[in-house]
């Protein structure tokens, strides 16, 4: 009788060895799966910011050689004195050209202020992307703010996610504003992206964790934003809507 129970408790105790490995390889391979999509995800992202680097590098290129054929356009206007022709063609390239104050009155002029490379490419990024869907991206930082968080990689994914979700909204409105606003306090630097939204039903979804604006992007949601600063102590986030505008802030503490 001895010896059965003994056999039992060895097969039992066999049986809770191999369950505690089974979990331990378990848990193993889904923190290497979760790592493995997280860097996935900030490797597209990185990719992305570097064709925008590159597609804004070649737009330079051609606006330097446009330039250049326009100061020999103009040159030979002068040398030949045909002043009606060089007005006619001068008033031309002001009309085709975007005034400057049209730019910064809707542009990221103070984008300077911001001290972060990562984040000041992709909020460049992003305005460029806004204005090609008819999206006004306005910039709010009056004063120098550097983020000194070690994990920068994850205040670009959630400030990303929040321009994503805003931007793309925003094409549904009337009102194709989208404001992302920078302000530091004390040892904190609170970032909030702003943006109309019309239809309560709207407002109601956007304010759920899991909201996203894209079919077949789950992955960027707020609930990816949520998962994503619960892994770091010192990022907070909170949503409001305030007078049928959505505010999406992320608080950076310990700066």
């Amino acid at each position: 009788m001895n010896i059965i129970n003994y056999l039992v408790l060895g097969i039992f105790a066999i049986f809770i060895i191999l369950t505690f490995f089974v979990i331990v390889s378990f848990v193993r391979a889904f923190n290497y799966r979760r790592d493995t999509e997280i860097k996935f995800a900030q490797n597209k992202q990185l990719k992305d910011y570097l064709d925008n680097i590159e597609q804004q590098y070649q737009e330079l290129r051609h606006f330097k050689h446009d330039y250049k054929n326009m100061l020999l356009a103009l040159e030979g206007f002068v040398k030949e004195g045909d002043h009606k022709q060089f007005k006619e063609y001068y008033e031309q390239l002001v009309r085709e050209q975007p005034s400057q104050s049209e730019l910064e009155d809707q542009s990221i002029s103070n984008i300077n202020y911001l001290k972060n490379e990562p984040i000041r490419g992709l909020i460049i990024e992003k305005f460029f992307y806004a204005r090609k869907l008819g999206i006004n991206l306005e910039l709010e930082i009056t004063e120098s703010i550097e983020i000194k968080n070690h994990d920068i990689l994850s205040i670009v994914r959630v400030i990303g996610i929040l321009l994503d979700n805003a931007i793309e909204q925003a094409t549904k409105e009337e009102n194709k504003l989208v404001i992302c606003a920078l302000i530091k306090s004390n040892d904190q630097i609170v970032i909030t992206v702003d943006n109309f939204v019309n239809d309560l039903e709207d407002l109601s979804q956007i304010s759920q964790s899991g909201y996203t604006t894209k079919s077949g992007h789950s992955g960027f949601g707020l609930n990816n934003v949520d998962k994503i600063v619960k892994q770091n102590e010192n990022l907070f986030f909170e949503t409001e809507v305030v007078k049928q505008h959505f505010q999406a802030t992320l608080m950076i503490t310990g700066e």
